[in-house]
């Protein structure tokens, strides 16, 4: 009995023994409660212990725990997710499905080569989300960030259908580079520069207006120097990522969306009639030359206006298939675009094809591709400083000349061309076509560390063909004149990363590391020619005469190395540093690489014990950084000699030097220390996210004067220094939140000062453009300088100008600032209004502070020469004792009354309400009848009205396009368009 008792507890104790030494797995996947999806890289890890592992690519997981383990808790964590714990038992399968955080925590943004959560940013950015800009029926990718971020300005510089808008990130930081951001999509550098031969006045073709905005998914801008450092030499004036959309795990959903409208001209300048015209040329001319029976009599009054303005349609279409499942997920669309112009002879079409395609190889193996076409036809005509434009014609040719002559052809007898002729009758037609592509490989060598590799390409192929006939002014006198031009330019891009993501407890560690190549190849050839042998054959092969012919090609190249890691600690202090080093084919060989670091920090106060029983703070971060980037966006080969063509002797090609080397030229810097705070009040409905910023940039690209002596004037050079300090306010509230209605509201404020630091030798820059832009030491870029206007002396009927020197004569020593281009602040404000099925969105967009240059009126307020004239000057200077700020009319005016003044710089603040939408979405139970899932109906309107006492047709303007120097000037600028458009959302 003895030995039976001791073999029957050696059983029990072995038993006992291997039940708590035996291992077991547990198995499940996480995924989030709000949409299904499964989330990677999220920490399983037994509580109180090390031991753990991480969710991978699909969401699940796989732990070994043992029978001691039992009773223990299993917590599940994850950035922006509430933390899981569950009580370790018998089981051998758990799903876990996670709850978000507060909605603005939870919130993913895309990064430079990464995404993180939004509650681990110690960067300035600012994102935008489908959401958004769904309800924003615009025509291309930068028209969708107008007024949404705070430290970005937008201005459409003109109505012209496809034309470049002007981005500034932060102020203009550059005189000689560029000053327009990177912009990179789906992570590759794309394409943005204008790639015309032709000229259009400032009216340029933007790379970006081949991109549909309908595929957007995210938009985030990168404003500081930290968050765009890793970027490097490209990344002074700020980086947009663009990610767009993509599959997703579930039933194909099919979405089709179409709007169409009418876009009209909102405001028109009011011009001189026939009779105004004939008084006024008897003024000018101090006889009465034209009698009140000979204006009764004459024929013709002429509203040009009229007759060059159209009420023009707009309308847009795309399809999109949005679908998956475990393995393969997929989005394929494709969109139409066409706008045609308010001006004759303008107009705009898009064409669109996307294929975005993810697929999962196995659990640590992921590959996909997005791939996009696109094709384009820009009808353009000539802009603001052309004889053989349509708007300045109309606007300066007098009511007095008809349109068309007795025998139906055009009437050419004004001093400027007709320009009904222009816009019916000749051709400006720009084609392009875009391939814009990249394909990716992801492995995760190990749960937490990931290589990804990504090869780029974007071509961008753009033809001119314009061509004048002899049925208009510019033609007749060429007996025909036609260009034909052809620009290709491909650009590769290879990327590489490794990518370590760790959690430990309560540490987290990001770091990355990574390789970037990219290749940049431009062909272009021109040809000018006349003499054409019919008007209906509009080629040059029709043409006897080549009057130009040109040819050009570039290549070059940029090899990057870059790293960055990221520290926090129980999401409470963060801490980020990244570096890039750039090296570029544009600088030779003594600044041929650049080095560009950073180092930003953050402190979640909300997380510390005292500050989690508040009731009013919601979420309460403080963010501080500092970084370095670089502008490259000058011309090539700047720092070699260079040699051009045409110095041909005795009837011999030959070539001649042409420009002086400086290998020591080198990027231009940027120094940008950011300080930001993040605050959430009650559980977040209300938020407020502020910046203050100084940007300075140094070794600033300038033309330094040389001796005549050397035989060149100038050579570039790193010389200058410019300054932007600013503060940016973005403010979102839920004003109402019940179950049928709600009410968010967001504002945006942003200031910023600029200041130009340093010139060669102190020297400013002069003259500049057609508003007399000038850049001086002490003052900001691109003031208006010119002289100062005092009225208008009533004994004489000329303008008084201010003897700024005090010598007793008035002189180009007495000019002086007249105005500044850059705005006191500027924003949006945002209202999303939802009761029930009706949704409505109202969104305003100003400016405050700054002025224009109204060149306009240079001309049509002269009182001298052959133009037409506004009917301002009815209120001009007739007889001694006449009191008016309108000089007198005369055909000689020796005291150059027009001159660059202060008499026409006004004040370009507006308040203009950019769109308002109203949609219904019908029932479910009516759609559902039907297999919908979702129907919507809307109208829209666009610049519906502007509050503003700028007098020329249009506040939001620039002649020069996007140019960074030539600012805020208005000369004949084709006007933005009133839009009122209806629209469908259907999704199957």
């Amino acid at each position: 009995m003895k030995h039976i008792r001791l073999i029957f507890t050696a059983i029990l104790v072995f038993s006992i023994s291997l039940a708590y030494s035996q291992d077991f797995k547990i198995e499940g996947e996480v995924i989030g409660e709000a949409d299904g999806l499964p989330i990677p890289g999220v920490t399983v890890f037994i509580k109180g212990t090390t031991h753990g592992t991480v969710t991978n690519l699909h969401g699940k997981y796989s732990l070994l725990v043992t029978a001691q383990d039992k009773g223990k808790l299993l917590v599940f964590n994850h950035i922006g997710m509430v933390n899981q714990e569950h009580t370790i038992g018998d089981q051998t399968t758990l799903n876990i499905s996670m709850v978000s955080e507060l909605e603005e925590l939870e919130e993913v943004t895309v990064v430079g080569y990464s995404s993180t959560s939004k509650k681990l940013l110690s960067s300035s950015l600012q994102s935008v989300d489908s959401e958004t800009l769904k309800d924003l029926p615009v025509a291309t990718l930068d028209a969708a960030l107008a007024g949404q971020a705070s430290g970005v300005q937008i201005n459409s510089n003109s109505g012209t259908p496809g034309s470049a808008l002007s981005v500034r990130v932060r102020g203009v930081g550059s005189v000689n580079a560029a000053n327009q951001p990177l912009y990179v999509i789906d992570g590759i550098p794309v394409i943005t520069e204008n790639s015309s031969q032709v000229s259009f006045s400032g009216q340029t073709i933007s790379a970006l207006s081949d991109l549909s905005p309908s595929d957007i998914e995210s938009i985030t801008v990168l404003k500081d120097g930290a968050g765009a450092a890793i970027y490097g030499s490209r990344a002074a004036n700020g980086v947009v990522l663009i990610n767009t959309k993509r599959g997703a795990t579930g039933k194909t959903k099919i979405s089709f969306n179409a709007y169409g409208g009418i876009q009209q001209v909102y405001k028109r300048l009011d011009l001189l009639n026939k009779q105004q015209w004939f008084e006024y040329k008897n003024d000018q001319l101090g006889i009465e030359k034209y009698t009140q029976e000979y204006i009764d009599n004459f024929p013709h009054d002429t509203d040009w206006q009229n007759e060059i303005y159209r009420d023009a349609p707009i309308a847009s279409y795309d399809l999109s298939l949005q679908g998956g499942n475990e393995k393969t997920s997929f989005y394929l669309s494709g969109s139409y675009f066409d706008q045609q112009g308010v001006i004759k002879g303008s107009g705009y079409d898009r064409t669109n094809l996307r294929a975005n395609i993810d697929h999962h190889f196995s659990e640590r193996v992921k590959v996909g591709t997005s791939l996009q076409f696109g094709m384009s036809e820009n009808n353009r005509i000539e802009g603001d400083q052309s004889l053989n434009a349509p708007l300045p014609n109309a606007l300066s040719l007098p009511a007095i000349y008809p349109v068309y002559n007795e025998d139906g052809t055009y009437n050419e007898d004004g001093p400027y061309a007709n320009p009904v002729a222009i816009g019916n009758e000749a051709i400006n037609k720009a084609y392009t076509y875009r391939g814009l592509g990249n394909a990716y490989l992801d492995v995760a060598i190990m749960n937490d560390l990931t290589f990804r590799t990504q090869v780029g390409f974007d071509y961008y192929n753009l033809r001119e063909h314009s061509y004048d006939p002899v049925t208009t002014r510019q033609g007749a006198s060429y007996n025909g004149l036609g260009f034909s031009a052809n620009n290709t330019s491909i650009n590769t891009t290879v990327n590489a990363t490794l990518q370590y993501v760790k959690s430990i407890n309560n540490h987290r560690f990001d770091v990355l590391a990574g390789f970037s190549s990219e290749s940049y190849e431009n062909r272009s050839n021109y040809i000018r020619a006349q003499n054409f042998s019919r008007p209906e054959f509009e080629y040059i092969t029709s043409a006897s005469e080549i009057i130009e012919a040109d040819s050009y090609g570039l290549d070059r190249g940029l090899n990057s190395f870059f790293a960055k890691a990221n520290y926090s600690y129980a999401n409470k202090y963060i801490f980020a540093f990244s570096v890039r080093r750039d090296g570029s084919s544009k600088f030779g060989t003594n600044n041929r690489y650049g080095t560009f670091p950073s180092a930003s920090v953050a402190w979640r106060m909300i997380e510390e014990n005292f500050m989690k029983s508040s009731s009013l703070f919601s979420d309460f971060k403080v963010r501080g950084s500092y970084g370095l980037t670089g502008n490259d966006a000058i011309g090539d080969f700047r720092y070699q000699a260079l040699y051009s063509s045409g110095a041909d002797y005795n009837g011999q090609p030959g070539i001649a030097p042409s420009q002086l080397p400086n290998e020591d030229l080198k990027w231009e810097t940027v120094k940008q220390a950011n300080f930001g705070l993040d605050l959430g009040f009650w559980g977040n409905r209300l938020t407020l996210t502020t910046d203050i910023y100084q940007k300075t940039t140094t070794d600033m690209l300038l033309s330094r004067p040389l001796p005549p002596t050397t035989g060149f004037s100038s050579v570039i050079s790193n010389i200058g220094e410019m300054r932007n300090t600013g503060i940016e306010v973005l403010l979102g509230y839920e004003i109402f939140r019940k179950q049928d209605f709600t009410w968010k509201a967001s504002l945006n404020v942003s200031t910023y000062r600029n200041e130009v630091l340093k010139l060669y030798n102190g020297q400013p820059i002069d003259n500049i453009g057609r508003g007399n832009n000038r850049i001086e030491e002490g003052e900001p870029i691109s003031i208006f300088y010119g002289y100062k206007a005092l009225g208008v002396d009533s004994s004489t009927g000329d303008m008084v100008f201010k003897d700024v020197n005090g010598d007793g004569e008035i002189t180009a020593e007495d000019r002086t600032k007249i105005g500044n281009p850059h705005p006191d602040f500027f924003g949006g404000f945002t209202n999303t209004l939802n009761y029930k099925n009706f949704d409505l969105n109202i969104f305003f967009q100003y400016s405050v502070g700054n002025d224009i240059y109204n060149g306009t009126r240079v001309y049509l307020e002269s009182m001298k020469g052959e133009d037409n004239q506004t009917t301002a000057i009815l209120n001009r200077w007739r007889a001694p004792g006449d009191v008016t700020d309108i000089p007198r009319a005369t055909a000689n005016d020796p005291n150059n009354n027009n001159r660059a003044s202060s008499r026409f710089v006004e004040d370009g603040s507006y308040l203009r309400l950019k769109n308002v939408t109203l949609g219904y979405t019908l029932p479910k139970k009516i759609t559902r009848k039907a297999f919908i899932d979702r129907m919507r109906v809307y109208v829209s309107g666009q610049n519906l009205f502007t509050i503003t006492n700028y007098s020329g047709m249009d506040p939001e303007v620039n002649y020069a396009g996007d140019d960074g120097v030539r600012m805020g000037t208005d000369f004949f600028t084709y006007p933005n368009a009133r839009v009122y458009t209806a629209g469908l959302n259907v999704s199957f």
